[in-house]
């Protein structure tokens, strides 16, 4: 990710990670469950249909949840395009294992795609969020290295379990999506029976920036049973919700991401966000960089980590 805080900070506004690579170039390796079976292949994108010829051996993950997602499937990416300097800030749950294959110079300075680099790579499948070829001449450019994919949907932000399908579709791992999804579906919901009454709880997650909050995808909450509050948009089409109107961030749980120290003190020092329903109850939740990545661009071990994060703070909701 571009610049770790950066890149979440675009994910979670969502009108949608510098030096030389340090990743291994060895092949990838595949999970012995079907993946050579059924090649070539045709998966739809939000790009349009994309042909795969061969079953793929060198994929570059454009992300660290392309990555999450590619190893939960039993396939290891060639590269990454992340900082392996920020990983374990930024993505702890699979610093480990992606730190060697990281390339910080998949993105330029300026944050947008190196596509020379990655090409350097020579890549026979690339997987892709759709953020990150909003370009349709990015998106060319990268299409003429090898197939690239992103989930079928116009989404800036898509929810979790429709990423990792679009990643099984390309590497024939379609099976094993739905139980990687129905183990996570099972592992939430039954955390969320162990809180008395969540079911009837309502959530909110924001960023505070210098002017206003900006709400993001929180639908990772439904999966324990909680309903998003009437203002709060998974979607994240609605407008910034300004400091005047900090009383309409009334759910009963609240999330907060504040990026930079000085922007914590602010909401610290506000005399109405300290008044508000969840601040007042203890069941506010200051996120850190890892939350904000976990919870904006969620995959299988993210999500796993993210879990294990939450669940005490979501105790205090209990009737």
């Amino acid at each position: 990710m571009l610049a770790s805080a950066a890149v979440v900070a675009v994910m979670l506004s969502a009108c949608a990670p510098g030096g030389g690579a340090s990743g291994s170039e060895s092949s990838g390796e595949r999970s012995g469950d079907g993946a050579d079976g059924a090649f070539p292949r045709t998966v739809q994108t939000g790009k349009g249909p994309v042909t795969i010829e061969e079953a793929p051996d060198r994929v570059v993950a454009l992300s660290p949840t392309n990555a999450d997602e590619l190893l939960a499937l039993g396939m290891e990416p060639v590269a990454v395009a992340a900082d392996p300097a920020t990983l374990s800030e930024e993505a702890p749950w699979i610093a480990d294992e992606i730190e060697d294959i990281a390339h910080d110079d998949f993105h330029t300075a300026g944050g947008d795609l190196n596509v020379e680099a990655i090409a350097a790579v020579e890549p026979d499948l690339i997987v892709a969020q759709t953020y990150q070829v909003a370009d349709d001449a990015v998106y060319q450019q990268l299409s003429a290295i090898a197939p690239t994919v992103t989930p079928d949907s116009q989404d800036g932000n898509v929810d979790w379990d429709v990423r990792l399908r679009a990643v099984a579709e390309a590497v024939d791992q379609a099976e094993e999506a739905e139980r990687i999804i129905a183990d996570i579906e099972e592992q939430f919901a039954a955390a969320g029976e162990q809180i008395p009454g969540i079911g009837g709880k309502t959530y909110q997650w924001i960023r505070v920036d210098p002017d206003a909050f900006a709400f993001g995808n929180a639908s990772v909450f439904d999966l324990f049973g909680m309903r998003p509050a009437g203002n709060q948009d998974n979607t994240m089409n609605t407008d910034p919700l300004s400091f005047e109107r900090i009383g309409e961030l009334d759910a009963d749980f609240l999330a907060v991401w504040a990026p930079t120290p000085e922007l914590r003190e602010r909401i610290d020092q506000d005399p109405l966000f300290q008044d508000l329903p969840a601040v007042r109850n203890g069941t506010v939740y200051y996120a850190d960089l890892a939350f904000a990545t976990a919870i904006n661009s969620p995959a299988p071990a993210a999500l796993e980590w993210l879990k294990d994060s939450i669940v005490p703070a979501l105790d205090e909701l209990a009737d």
